[in-house]
């Protein structure tokens, strides 16, 4: 493989000759060889997918890391830092007259057609104007560009990115996967670190809260686990210690930002903002199709809160401002850019006028709104008569931009290696007192020739780690060190959302759900090959195909009558998309996803690659014209799914403290397991003529079964099968982990553990931790009459005979038990409202989280 031979910009010197840097990389990539180098990529591609294997979404990671990483040398790196703080140094200036004293517009420098429309100036409440003193206000904290590398070797800026900056959690992941699967190309190579920067964010974040008398609230605001950049937020909110937050966590009260945590509200000094800034509030501005937060632009203005970057900085992205930064680079620096833009015109005030610009070269042009940002790109000579017509009408609202062709580099491919157009992104970040660069950061290929750079990126590129050389005299610093409080000892989890609290809670449902429909799904597929077996087997098989039926796993009325193929018709049936396991694991999988800061990298790693591996099983069960092998497929996919859920228990209990998002995990399976006994007991029990003694005992040993306590029960009675001590094991007895008592013994401690909230702050729910408790109590008080009742009867057969009616109460009282424990734990508040004159009230009170 001689990459030599390609002519790649980004490798090669003006002469034909490979750049000094890249002479050592190229030979441990060429020692690869093409196939190594695909299967290596294949496995980083595997790995970020997993990170965000959201059921029935597109993973936001899913185009993968190329393996030939970009390198800069540092003095190429210093230069392009130098240029970036610069820029972001202009556009900091700009914001402050923009949203101040607007001499900018005033003086002509900007003009309005750039400004007013762009969807990013934001208009809060504040009327200034000429000779209007601004207060001291940081607008850009963090900043990012997107490079191009030109045919002349220089650097040109295609776009500027300070309202999300995305890109910069992916770049870490990048290098963090680029050094587990491809340790061979870092071997006698210094790259310099990319912590440090993260551990110099982290502390800057802590420093603009100012607080001194106790530890700041971090906070980072995402659209949720169905947003393009969630993996990104993710790695984000772990690498900067926030709590990963949606709209819904949040919520201002006297003129604060709050998070709903199952303790109660927990107070947000600092926000990350990762959304648009005109969907923040929408109270003061238009918002969109992600919500906002009511009130939260009266709690910046009021210092009780700090947005990073502030929403009102997106307007310099509008794609016009390219054509002006020379101008306000001489404005505020008196020189000149350090890192220019590529050539912009704004066609309001084109040299030589829009007919010149259209008579000439037109495939030399993009075509740009001048405001929105987001607007589609297209090409000046592939306009058609109508965009031309508008373009004439209203030139001042159009920019062109130079299709200057991008550098190439080798990125593997299937078919080889072939050069891609890249398109490098920089971070900057500002501390508090000076700038610094990311030392690295993230490059992506061009899908291909037509696309335009500086667009906002999906999910499906292909990006490359970018390497910066280390030289001899460069001195690793890393983040000083801050003085900071003394840390009281916490041992709870305090910050839990209501919402992540939520889907832990269902979480431990859908898992409970499954491996109870796994079990009645073995029970059936154990019996149903001896359809024509004795009439015992045939009772036993009616009753499962009825408990099937209640549970969701067949769709269709149970007919044993039909035969052995229609029965196993059935049961395939299960397999397919619309059956409850495929239902119950794309659940999984989607609460898991939003789950994913909070759960460890092994325990979701096993979750999403389990779902993915069983789902497909499910879907590959059916063997046509062999209802044999269906059947037997099937059985290998049921214990498959018991041993999913196994693996998850195993791992949960190993891997998550006890407190948090462990216990509300617990309190869902709990509760889901208690009712599911209680619905296979009264269901079995329902039998007609159950009361006889035959029917009875093998009643009851369906129950155990079904219950997975057979063994249990053998070992404390032997072969003689009675209602009392049956349903005593299964109803009262404590140290039976499959238990009803056993359950409700787990959920009591769990709750009497949270009822203990942090007494300086307020309480989480209408529902009191006293009031579950008390019924929890009631409810083992009522299973305590069932067994009691049987226990005196005279004939104990008929005693339980008359119990499914009670039984299935107590089931109800288990589901209003739930109900209540989202109540009092993940309905906080109700969205304040809009009134009068901009302000805003909070009615209290228990109500849907929006």
């Amino acid at each position: 493989m001689d990459l030599e031979r390609i002519p790649l910009d980004e490798m090669v010197d003006g002469r034909g000759g490979v750049r000094p840097h890249w002479r050592g990389l190229l030979g441990a990539i060429s020692d690869l060889g093409h196939r190594d180098l695909l299967e290596r990529a294949r496995q980083m591609a595997r790995a970020l997918h997993d990170q965000t294997g959201i059921a029935g979404g597109t993973p936001p990671l899913a185009g993968g890391c190329d393996p030939v990483p970009l390198l800069l040398t540092a003095q190429e790196f210093d230069r392009l830092g130098d240029g970036i703080v610069q820029r972001a140094r202009i556009l900091e200036d700009t914001l402050r007259d923009l949203y101040g004293p607007r001499t900018l517009l005033a003086d002509g420098v900007l003009p309005p057609a750039l400004v007013y429309p762009a969807p990013g100036f934001l208009r809060m409440g504040d009327h200034p104007g000429p000779g209007w003193d601004v207060p001291p206000r940081q607008f850009l904290s963090f900043y990012s560009a997107d490079l191009i590398r030109g045919p002349d070797g220089g650097w040109r800026v295609v776009a500027d990115r300070v309202a999300r900056a995305n890109g910069i959690g992916r770049a870490l992941e990048n290098r963090r996967q680029m050094a587990r699967v491809l340790p061979e190309l870092f071997s006698g190579r210094e790259v310099r670190r990319l912590t440090p920067f993260f551990e110099s964010w982290q502390d800057s974040l802590q420093r603009l809260a100012g607080l001194s008398d106790r530890n700041p609230g971090l906070a980072l605001l995402t659209p949720g686990p169905r947003g393009p950049q969630w993996a990104e937020h993710v790695i984000l909110a772990r690498e900067l210690g926030c709590v990963l937050a949606e709209t819904g966590d949040l919520t201002v009260r006297d003129g604060a930002l709050w998070l709903k945590t199952v303790r109660g509200l927990r107070r947000v000094d600092v926000l990350l903002l990762r959304q648009d800034g005109w969907t923040v509030d929408p109270l003061e501005l238009d918002g969109g199709p992600v919500p906002g937060i009511a009130g939260l632009l009266d709690a910046v203005r009021s210092g009780a809160v700090h947005l990073v970057n502030d929403p009102a900085a997106g307007v310099v992205e509008a794609p016009g401002f390219a054509a002006f930064m020379p101008d306000l680079a001489a404005r505020f620096l008196e020189r000149d850019l350090l890192l220019p833009d590529t050539r912009t015109l704004w066609l309001g005030d084109v040299p030589g006028g829009l007919g010149d610009l259209l008579a000439g070269d037109r495939s030399r042009w993009w075509l740009r709104p001048v405001a929105d940002a987001m607007a589609p790109v297209r090409r000046l000579d592939r306009l058609d008569d109508d965009a031309l017509a508008a373009l004439r009408r209203a030139p001042e609202r159009f920019v062109a931009v130079e299709a200057v062709p991008p550098s190439v580099m080798p990125s593997v491919q299937p078919g080889g290696i072939e050069p891609g157009a890249i398109v490098l992104r920089l971070f900057a970040l500002f501390d508090g007192a000076d700038w610094q660069v990311l030392p690295g950061g993230m490059a992506h290929l061009l899908p291909d020739a037509d696309a335009a750079p500086g667009r906002r990126l999906g999910g499906q590129v292909v990006t490359k780690d970018v390497w910066v050389t280390v030289e001899d005299s460069t001195d690793t610093i890393g983040a000083a060190v801050l003085p900071t409080m003394t840390l009281a000892i916490r041992r709870g989890q305090g910050d839990l959302p209501s919402r992540a609290a939520d889907d832990f809670f269902w979480l431990g449902r859908y898992l409970e759900q499954l491996e109870g429909a796994g079990r009645v799904l073995r029970g059936v597929t154990g019996r149903a090959g001896r359809v024509d077996g004795s009439p015992r087997e045939r009772v036993e098989l009616e009753t499962l195909l009825r408990l099937a039926g209640h549970v969701g796993l067949l769709q269709d009325e149970p007919a044993i009558g039909a035969g052995f193929p229609t029965l196993v018709r059935m049961l395939s049936g299960v397999a397919f998309d619309s059956g409850l396991p495929q239902r119950l694991l794309s659940e999984i999988a989607r609460v898991a996803a939003g789950l994913q800061d909070r759960l460890t990298a092994e325990t979701y790693d096993t979750i999403v690659q389990g779902t993915e591996a069983l789902r497909g099983q499910l879907q590959d069960t059916r063997v046509p014209g062999d209802p044999g092998r269906t059947l037997e497929r099937i059985g290998r996919v049921t214990d498959g799914l018991l041993r999913y859920g196994a693996t998850i228990s195993g791992l949960t209990a190993e891997n998550m403290v006890r407190n948090g998002g462990r216990q509300f995990l617990d309190l869902g399976r709990r509760i889901e397991r208690a009712g599911a006994i209680l619905t296979s007991i009264a269901l079995v029990l329902q039998q007609k003529d159950v009361a006889q003694r035959g029917r009875m005992e093998g009643a009851l040993r369906l129950i155990l079964e079904l219950s997975d306590c057979v063994i249990t029960y053998r070992s404390r009675y032997f072969a003689v099968l009675q209602p009392g001590p049956v349903l005593d094991l299964l109803l009262l007895d404590e140290g039976n982990p499959r238990g009803v008592a056993s359950q409700m013994a787990m959920i009591g401690d769990a709750l009497a553990d949270l009822s203990q909230a942090d007494p300086d702050r307020p309480a989480a729910g209408p529902v009191g931790g006293a009031d579950l408790l008390r019924a929890v109590r009631a409810i083992m008080d009522r299973l305590h009459g069932v067994v009691d009742d049987v226990l005196a009867a005279p004939r104990q057969d008929s005693m339980a005979a008359t119990l499914p009616d009670r039984i299935l109460d107590i089931r109800d009282d288990i589901r209003d038990l739930a109900r209540q424990i989202a109540r009092r734990y993940f309905v906080v508040l109700i969205p304040p409202r809009a009134v009068g004159g901009g302000h805003y009230v909070d009615r209290g009170g228990a109500g849907d989280e929006a």
